[in-house]
């Protein structure tokens, strides 16, 4: 598990998209327990949204070769 200043040095990466330093720097401010348990529930709802878009493009793709 990364040190708050690990923390704070992938927020300096240049290639650290806006949303996760946004996501990180409020991280830092609050319960770290809370913070995880969000960022896991995040993480199942963001992967499931994921699924059903590749889902229903693939059904897509088959509906329109046939």
């Amino acid at each position: 598990m990364p040190s708050d200043d690990e923390i704070r040095a992938i927020l300096r990466e240049l290639g650290t998209s806006s949303w996760m330093k946004v996501a990180l720097t409020t991280a830092l401010e609050r319960d770290p327990v809370d913070a995880v348990n969000d960022a896991e529930l995040l993480a199942i709802v963001l992967r499931h949204r994921a699924e059903v878009i590749q889902s229903e493009a693939l059904a897509y793709v088959i509906s329109c070769s046939l």
